[in-house]
């Protein structure tokens, strides 16, 4: 497995090649090694940062300002319900924010804590830590987002990957100077939608 992510992720001179995406490893915990699912389009470290990623994880789970703070009425991922635009803007944004987190703190234990159970059986927190070891030494710092609505496109949708009911969720958030964009996907554990995807790409200019 090591050796199929050093070919994904880094190219024939050994450069950093594409967006790191937990996706590579996601799809290999969950069964898929064919390379045509991943999309590793170029990442750079030159989104602009106003905001310190400390800003979004100091506060309360109840304040009501939280950029973290999910809806009441949350979709059933047991019954494959669409989360409504708000939940799905929370959830995206929630997603988002703890992967930030993670790298900014250069710790991912509450990264893993909220990924599938399938992931979570081929990995521990700092195997996690390593697939993202670059994406920590470009100092990658998506936090501006906290004060953005994501711009959904395609329509999101619920369809299956890899023998899995799988929300899917593309879009980007209007940072400046370049687009935050993103692909994420969650599949069911009981009544809750869980994290089996996510592509960042901070590449493209507004």
């Amino acid at each position: 497995m090591k050796n199929f992510l050093n070919k994904i992720l880094f190219g024939k001179d050994n450069e950093l090649s594409g967006a790191i995406a937990l996706s590579v490893v996601a799809l290999v915990a969950l069964g898929c090694t064919c390379g045509k699912n991943f999309d590793l389009s170029g990442l750079q470290s030159n989104t602009n940062s106003s905001q310190p990623a400390s800003n979004s994880s100091n506060k309360s789970p109840d304040d009501s300002t939280s950029p973290r703070k999910m809806t009441a009425d949350k979709a059933d991922a047991s019954k494959a319900q669409m989360p409504s635009d708000d939940e799905l803007q929370a959830k995206v944004k929630e997603t988002l924010l703890e992967f930030n987190d993670a790298v900014q703190s250069d710790d991912f234990t509450n990264l893993y804590a909220v990924i599938c159970e399938p992931w979570q059986k081929q990995l521990t927190p700092e195997k996690l830590r390593d697939s993202f070891k670059a994406f920590i030494e470009k100092d990658i710092d998506i936090s501006p987002i906290s004060s953005l609505d994501a711009q959904f496109s395609p329509t999101p949708e619920i369809g299956r990957e890899v023998g899995y009911k799988t929300l899917k969720i593309k879009g980007h958030y209007p940072t400046r100077p370049n687009l935050t964009k993103f692909e994420i996907n969650y599949i069911p554990e009981g009544k809750e939608w869980k994290l089996s995807k996510i592509i960042v790409d901070t590449t493209q200019k507004n």
